[in-house]
């Protein structure tokens, strides 16, 4: 299950960008993926089928000559994923940490920088105070915020949380099966 909340109260400076795929766009607030928010993005399922409603997104990112960079993302089947979908690699920055702490402590640095145009992390369980610092450092970049987290249960449903600085949300769950939004 995939859940998205997004903020109703757009800054001036935010930006919205098409996810790519209709349906989630029609759910979404502001039609797309927003600037300055936190999209949590939910899933038992493996690293494809993670990042398959943001396969649009990235490669239109790719072209922007700005970093895509993935932070603790699974290893196995990474590249071919991303080559199969014509991501431009040479725009790809993957790091590597050894712990939690520093996959935070990359995702503030990598959306901070001014040098990304998109920002993935996998770094677990994050709590309202990190989360509030990845909030605070993606208020101050363009690059959109993604953070993966694993499902307690297998599930055919793809949660996407989006959280503003205001923790305002808009709940948007995917039925992998059939496409449905609920």
């Amino acid at each position: 299950m995939k859940s998205l909340y997004l903020n109703s109260n757009i800054h001036n400076t935010t930006f919205s960008m098409s996810s790519g795929i209709q349906s989630i766009d029609e759910a979404l607030a502001q039609g797309g993926w927003q600037s300055q928010t936190i999209n949590e993005v939910i899933s038992a399922n493996s690293i494809d089928e993670q990042l398959e409603i943001l396969i649009p997104t990235l490669t239109t990112l790719s072209q922007q000559g700005r970093w895509i960079v993935l932070i603790g993302a699974p290893k196995q089947g990474l590249r071919n994923l991303l080559e199969k979908h014509g991501i431009d690699s040479k725009n790809v920055l993957l790091v590597h940490p050894n712990d939690q702490v520093d996959t935070l402590w990359a995702m503030e640095q990598a959306l901070m920088s001014g040098n990304s145009c998109a920002v993935l992390g996998w770094p677990g369980e994050v709590d309202k105070r990190d989360l509030k610092r990845l909030q605070l450092a993606a208020k101050r970049t363009s690059a959109l915020t993604f953070l993966f987290k694993s499902a307690k249960t297998a599930d055919l449903q793809i949660e996407l949380n989006c959280y503003s600085q205001q923790f305002t949300q808009q709940h948007v769950s995917i039925d992998r099966q059939s496409g449905s939004l609920h």
